[in-house]
Formats: structure tokens, C-alpha cells, sequence
């Protein structure tokens, strides 16, 4: 039986404007008349996660920052990762001629080193604005220690980061194609399957009382953990390929888990 649901939000829970669609609402509200949990496992910040939780009026685990950070449903943080300084730096000498906005994030505010059109943009897909701070890099490791490096752009600029990064830095981060927009840097082994891992941990569940479902590449890793993953048919063909369902809609994925039997 599945214990634990775990959604995704850009793409897949969360439309534009921060909409939620009121099936979707629904189908989470019924999870917790048949004893399974609900977590939210994003690219973003833990407080952008709190206001979708309370937007739908449920309770979840947390897992956010692709899973350098984790939350019980109690607030006990579980588990939490941060870039080296030096580390940090590197990363962004290396993408300083990317013709892309650079954010760096820590664990609950997300910086740029300088204003444009881009960086509203941004902001207005958030829950909070993106800080302006001029002297960015030389604030790693004294008042702002990152966690994860972002690249936002156009889809084939996106692309051509991705390569160049994972090229360049594939034994020492990780990187993924978290939106057709964002290219996520993070600290080695930070990922949404090991953020779930470590959850999982904490709850005493095994990965076959685990279902999910997502949209994007930074979702491979939760697509791995679990066989009960679901992708959205919006998503890229080769993430398609990775999950073992492919639904329209978060709702449909809970609705299949109970005509199988499953909650």
C-alpha cells in the first residue's frame, strides 16, 4: 500500500500565477482519509513550499532545493547540505560569461548580483523577490553561504549551460534542467531521490510504499527510488521514459494508485 505521495510543484502541481487546479486539491485532501502523507519535493525555496501547503490547506513533508534541504511534516529539519565557499565561487567564475541571470540561494533567500527585466520575471514566479546584492561572490562563506546556483535563460541557452557545466564540473556537482528555463547547480549527491531517501528514513517507510510524480529532469532521481512514479505528459520524452506512468493530471496519478488498489 502507498504511504507516502510525493508531488512535484512547477509543471506539475503548480501552473502559472501559482494556480492549483481544485481537482488536484481534492485528490491530496482524500490521501489522508486512506492513511498516506503528502510531501512536496521542488527545485525551490522550503518557503515557497509553506505557501502551497497552505494554500491547499494540507499538511506535508518538505523536500526542497532538489533535496538539499528536508522537512518532517513536524518541522524538524532532517536533513540540510550547503555549497563549500570556495566551491561556490568556482561555479560561478565558470558561468560569469553564460549569457543567463545568475541566482544563488541559500536556505531562504534567493540573490542576483544585479537588476534586469529577467530578475522580475523571476521574482514574479516566486513567493519572494529575488535580492539584489552587488557584491555577491564575496559574500560566500561569511554572511551568505549558497546552496544552490541557478542559471535562468532562454530554452536553447538553457541547454547549451547544461552541457557545458555537467562537462566541466561532473565529478564535483550536480547539475539539472530543472524548467525549460533553469539550469540548477548543486553540491554533489543533492538530489530529490536522496532528499526522499532520507526522509523515508525518518518515517520508517520502504521506497514500494512510495508513489510520485513530476515533469522535469531534476525528477529522475525521485522517478528511481520508487516503482509507483508518474510523469506528466507535458514533460520531455526522455523524462516520459524514465517514469513508469504517464498521467495529465497530479489527481489522475492518485485516482490510478486506488483503482489499483494501492490506497
Amino acid at each position: 500500500m502507498i504511504k507516502l505521495f510525493i508531488s512535484d510543484l512547477d509543471g506539475t502541481l503548480l501552473g502559472m500565477n501559482h494556480s492549483i487546479k481544485d481537482e488536484d486539491i481534492q485528490a491530496i485532501k482524500t490521501l489522508k482519509s486512506n492513511e498516506t502523507d503528502f510531501a512536496v519535493a521542488s527545485g525551490r525555496m522550503d518557503h515557497d513550499i509553506e505557501q502551497v501547503l497552505s494554500k491547499m490547506q494540507v499538511d506535508g513533508h518538505r523536500i526542497s532545493q532538489n533535496g538539499a534541504f528536508v522537512y518532517g511534516m513536524d518541522n524538524q529539519r532532517i536533513h540540510s547540505k550547503f555549497f563549500d565557499a570556495e566551491h561556490a565561487k568556482q561555479v560561478m567564475e565558470f558561468v560569469k560569461d553564460e549569457p543567463m541571470v545568475k541566482t544563488v540561494s541559500t536556505e531562504d533567500k534567493i540573490f542576483t548580483s544585479e537588476h534586469n527585466e529577467w530578475v522580475d520575471l523571476i521574482s514574479a514566479q516566486l513567493f519572494q523577490d529575488v535580492i539584489i546584492e552587488p557584491k555577491l561572490i564575496e559574500q560566500f562563506g561569511n554572511t551568505l553561504t549558497p546552496a544552490k546556483i541557478t542559471l535562468h535563460g532562454k530554452e536553447e541557452d538553457v541547454v547549451l549551460a547544461y552541457n557545458r557545466v555537467s562537462k566541466k564540473f561532473d565529478e564535483e556537482f550536480d547539475s539539472f534542467i530543472s524548467h525549460e528555463s533553469c539550469v540548477d547547480i548543486m553540491p554533489k549527491m543533492i538530489n530529490k531521490g536522496n532528499g526522499i531517501k532520507a526522509l523515508l528514513g525518518i518515517v520508517g517507510l520502504e521506497p514500494n510504499e512510495v508513489a510520485c510524480v513530476g515533469d522535469s529532469f531534476n525528477d529522475l532521481p525521485m522517478f528511481a527510488v520508487t516503482p509507483h512514479s508518474y510523469a506528466m505528459s507535458t514533460a520531455h520524452p526522455d523524462v516520459q521514459k524514465k517514469a513508469e506512468y504517464v498521467v495529465d493530471h497530479v489527481y489522475e496519478a492518485v485516482e490510478d494508485l486506488k483503482n489499483k488498489g494501492l490506497l
